[in-house]
């Protein structure tokens, strides 16, 4: 087992830090990291049969920060603000529209003081979350309806953002989202039953969901922000809480801690001053962070002693150690990455492996070749051509010398994008390859 002061050396690196008064106080962040948080305290208190309610008076707490806040000093526990704002929001909903009957105890102001000056706060919230997060993964949702519910409720997720993840439409994603709604309050599914029986049987996905909520960070969807610390580190967050637990103590949990910490150690490399995005051959690795690193690697290793099988977060925390692991770009062990793609696919088939696989392949076999699967795949109707297809195409054509088809490759990659530095590096592809043909001509 990993020495307990590991645990909290990742806590300490990456929580973020939320200063009292800034006048940068990103309230995106803010809202976003809360939102989950205060779902998860007041469906505990009045359950998911009230759970559109919730969200309105959430939705309420946070449209009343963004008009004060901005005027004045932020609190100085500004979750604390939210949840009391909120809580008081729903009590007036409940009374007039008289759904229930409640007690004279949860109307006290007390009882919401007591809980804000709780001094095991964070730790209280942070395990509601995860509880949230199991109710959301019972079975008698499906998978789907499952990730969902859990990226729209928990992660603050918009739809465009789910669709992204899962590859879906946003109105599918919208439409389904409210079935998986309705059948969380219809059914009255208790927030905290049988908590710890469920753990077991609703791991993975509840694992699936965290990683999906890092990658959403890691790459984000939408937006002008290279990444959304925020969101990787709620991720991370919720992971190292899984793994503090006898149930969920397992090789995919802490394969996947190493995953997100593998990533993690390049955030600082991975965009410039201006926010603009730095592929992985040209980040400045002298600044990706050692420790972080380091951290990931006894993850890494703890997982493969509680496992023989070869696990997907197993296989893809591999790959991403390969590329830690290389003092330089052209030192990168592409015949290793190259075969634990081959696994992978082996394993399950995933449209997102099966191109980056494109990618290692072409450094291992050639260009040529490469262009070659990827026509392979663009033939198969059935295989998703997002932005990350056309971007791909474009590297490949270029390196062909085939720039006026690279660009026409990168402007469709463009066409499909949503986040801002994401775009902006496609069109400085297509700059330099306008430049180049100019050049030459």
């Amino acid at each position: 087992m990993l020495v307990i002061r590991f645990y909290y050396l990742l806590l300490k690196t990456l929580s973020p830090v939320l200063e009292k008064k800034s006048d940068s106080y990103d309230l995106t962040h803010l809202f976003r990291h809360s939102y989950g948080k205060v779902l998860a305290v007041l469906i505990k208190r009045f359950g998911p049969a009230h759970l559109e309610d919730i969200e309105d008076a959430i939705q309420e707490a946070l449209i009343k920060a963004m008009r004060i806040w901005p005027y004045q000093d932020i609190p100085v526990q500004p979750f604390a603000w939210l949840l009391k704002v909120a809580h008081n929001q729903l009590i007036d909903q409940l009374r007039k529209k008289q759904k229930t009957v409640l007690s004279g105890e949860i109307f006290e102001n007390n009882l919401v003081n007591d809980l804000i000056n709780d001094p095991t706060l964070e730790n209280t919230i942070d395990d509601d979350q995860l509880k949230m997060i199991f109710t959301c993964c019972h079975p008698s949702l499906s998978e789907e309806s499952q990730i969902i519910l859990t990226l729209k409720l928990i992660a603050g997720f918009s739809n465009g953002e789910v669709a992204n993840a899962l590859l879906k439409k946003e109105d599918t994603v919208a439409k389904a989202f409210t079935r998986a709604k309705r059948k969380l309050q219809d059914e009255n599914i208790r927030f905290d039953h049988a908590f710890e029986i469920g753990l077991r049987s609703r791991l993975n996905i509840v694992l699936r969901i965290i990683y999906l909520i890092f990658t959403e960070g890691y790459k984000p969807y939408e937006g002008n922000s290279s990444i959304k610390k925020d969101l990787c580190y709620e991720a991370i967050r919720l992971a190292l809480l899984l793994d503090n637990n006898k149930f969920c103590q397992t090789a995919s949990t802490k394969a996947l801690i190493a995953l997100m910490c593998f990533h993690t150690a390049r955030f600082e490399a991975r965009q410039g001053p201006g926010g603009e995005l730095i592929d992985l051959e040209h980040q400045d690795r002298s600044i990706w962070n050692q420790e972080l690193i380091n951290i990931g690697i006894r993850y890494l290793n703890a997982a493969t002693d509680k496992s023989d099988y070869p696990l997907d977060y197993i296989l893809q925390a591999f790959i991403s150690y390969y590329h830690c692991s290389a003092e330089r770009f052209v030192d990168t062990d592409w015949k290793s990455i190259l075969r634990l793609y081959d696994i992978h696919l082996t394993k399950q088939y995933s449209p997102v492996i099966a191109l980056n696989r494109i990618v290692a392949f072409s450094k291992v076999h050639g260009i040529a070749p490469a262009y070659q699967l990827l026509l392979a795949y663009e033939q198969n109707d059935d295989a998703p051509k997002q932005m990350l297809f056309h971007a791909i195409k474009g590297e490949l054509l270029s390196k062909l010398g085939r720039n006026h088809e690279a660009a026409e490759a990168f402007q469709k990659a463009v066409v499909l994008g949503e986040n801002a530095p994401e775009i902006n590096h496609l069109k400085h592809k297509i700059s330099s390859l306008i430049y180049r043909d100019r050049n030459h001509s």
